[in-house]
C-alpha cells in the first residue's frame, strides 16, 4: 500500500517559491508519484530503471484516473519492468503504429500528395519529385508523423543538399515541401504550414536566377537542344552553343580554346592552369557526343587559332556577348545565361544521386582539403567519364 490518500491528492498543490510556482512530487512508493504542476494539473507518474537505464512513464491525470486506477496500472507496470519490458518504448510503438494505421507519417502524406497530383504533373516532373523524396526527405523524416517535424528538420534536409553544391535544388526542395504541408493542412494532418516560417534568405545561401539563369526541367531541356540544332546564325556559334551543354567549364574556356588542348584519341580536354580560374590544370574527360562535335567543327577551324572563332576573325575567339545574343535570338535567353550550362550539370546529376564529389571534380571546383584533393585527382578519373558520359546520354534521351 502506498503512502498517499484521497485527502493528500485533493490538498497537494505545486511549491511555492516567493510567488514563483514549481511543479512538486507526492509519492506514494515504488516509483509511482503524483505530480502538482505549476500550471494546477496533477498527474500520475512512474519513474523505473531498466538495463541501468532511467525512464519516466506517464500514466494520466487526476481525477481521470484514480489513486485506486493510478495504483492497479502501476502495478502492471512493475510487472513488465521486472519481465525486462519497457513500458515507455512500448507505449510509444503503439502510437507510432496507430498513426500508421491512419496516414500520418510523413512519407504517407508525400505519397498522397503525388498521387494526387500525378495526372497534372510532367512525367518528368512527377519522377524528380519522387526520387527527390526518396532520396534526401524518407531517410530523414520518412517514419516521422507529419505533425512531429519541425522546420529545422526541413532545414536541415536543404542545408545537406547545399552541400552538395546544388543551390537552386535546396531551394526548390523547400518548395515541394510547401506544397505538401499545404496539402497536409486540408485534411487536418497539422495545424500550421511549418515550412512558411523559414526565411530561406536566412537558412539558405543566396540563389539568384539573374545570375546563374538556368533550366533544369528534363523537357525544356530537350526543347533548348533542339532549338540550339536548329540555329541558322555563324557555323563557330552554332557549334559551340552545340558543345557547350556537354563539357560544363566557364564559356571562356570554350571560346578561348585551342586545338593543342585536346586528344581526341584520348577523348581529353587538358586545359592549362593559366586558364583555370583555380589556378590548376584542369583535364575534362570528353563524351562521345562532344566528340562528335569536335570533329565536325575540326573540318573547318583545324588551322585556325580557336576552336570556336569569331565569324569575323579566324585568330579571335567568339565573345560572351556573341553566346549570349545567340540564346536570346532562340528566344531562351530569358531562362538561361552561357554559365547557367554549369549549374544545368549540377543540378540533373546531384538530383539523379551522382556522386558529389565527382561532381565537384567535373566542375572544376577548388578542393579545401588538401590530402582529399589528391585522393580525388587519383581515383576519380575513371568515375569522371563515367558521368560525363551519363550525363551526354541523358542529354541526348530527352532532346528526342
Amino acid at each position: 500500500m502506498g503512502t498517499l490518500t484521497e485527502r493528500t491528492i485533493k490538498n497537494a498543490k505545486p511549491n511555492n517559491d516567493n510567488g514563483i510556482l514549481k511543479d512538486k512530487r507526492y509519492p506514494d512508493g515504488g516509483g509511482l508519484y503524483l505530480l502538482a504542476t505549476a500550471k494546477g494539473g496533477k498527474l500520475w507518474r512512474y519513474n523505473f530503471s531498466l538495463h541501468n537505464k532511467k525512464y519516466l512513464y506517464s500514466i494520466g491525470k487526476y481525477p481521470a484516473i484514480s489513486l485506486k486506477d493510478a495504483r492497479e496500472i502501476h502495478r502492471g507496470l512493475k510487472s513488465k519492468v521486472a519481465k525486462g519490458i519497457n513500458p515507455s518504448r512500448e507505449k510509444q510503438e503503439k502510437k507510432i503504429a496507430k498513426r500508421k494505421d491512419i496516414r500520418n507519417t510523413f512519407q504517407d502524406v508525400a505519397e498522397d500528395y503525388l498521387k494526387m497530383r500525378k495526372d497534372e504533373l510532367a512525367p518528368s516532373t512527377y519522377v524528380r519529385y519522387e526520387r527527390a523524396l526518396k532520396r534526401d526527405f524518407y531517410p530523414f523524416i520518412g517514419a516521422m508523423p507529419i505533425d512531429k517535424v519541425t522546420k529545422g528538420d526541413l532545414v536541415s534536409i536543404a542545408t545537406y543538399v547545399q552541400q552538395r553544391g546544388a543551390l537552386e535544388t535546396a531551394h526548390r526542395y523547400l518548395n515541394l515541401a510547401n506544397q505538401i504541408w499545404k496539402y497536409a493542412l486540408q485534411f487536418d494532418k497539422v495545424e500550421h504550414n511549418i515550412v512558411a516560417d523559414i526565411d530561406k534568405t536566412i537558412a539558405l545561401k543566396k540563389f539568384t536566377n539573374e545570375e546563374y539563369k538556368t533550366i533544369t526541367e528534363p523537357k525544356r531541356i530537350g526543347e533548348l537542344l533542339r532549338a540550339i540544332d536548329g540555329y541558322k546564325g555563324s557555323f563557330t556559334t552554332r557549334h559551340l552553343l552545340r558543345f557547350l551543354p556537354y563539357v560544363f567549364v566557364r564559356s571562356a574556356n570554350i571560346r578561348k580554346a585551342v586545338w593543342s588542348e585536346f586528344d581526341l584519341k584520348k577523348k581529353l580536354w587538358t586545359i592549362p592552369a593559366s586558364k583555370m580560374k583555380s589556378g590548376k590544370e584542369h583535364k575534362l574527360p570528353l563524351s562521345d557526343q562532344a566528340i562528335a562535335i569536335l570533329e565536325e567543327v575540326g573540318q573547318y577551324t583545324h588551322d585556325a587559332k580557336y576552336v570556336f572563332h569569331s565569324p569575323l576573325s579566324r585568330t579571335r575567339p567568339l565573345t560572351d556577348v556573341a553566346i549570349s545574343s545567340a540564346l536570346k535570338r532562340l528566344d531562351f535567353g530569358d531562362e538561361i545565361v552561357p554559365h547557367g550550362f554549369r549549374a544545368m550539370f549540377s543540378t540533373i546529376a546531384n538530383e539523379h544521386g551522382k556522386d558529389s564529389d565527382v561532381i565537384e571534380a567535373l566542375l572544376a571546383h577548388v578542393e579545401k582539403d588538401k590530402v582529399r584533393g589528391a585522393y580525388n585527382r587519383a581515383e576519380y578519373t575513371e568515375k569522371k567519364r563515367e558521368l560525363v558520359q551519363w550525363y551526354a546520354d541523358f542529354l541526348e534521351g530527352v532532346k528526342k
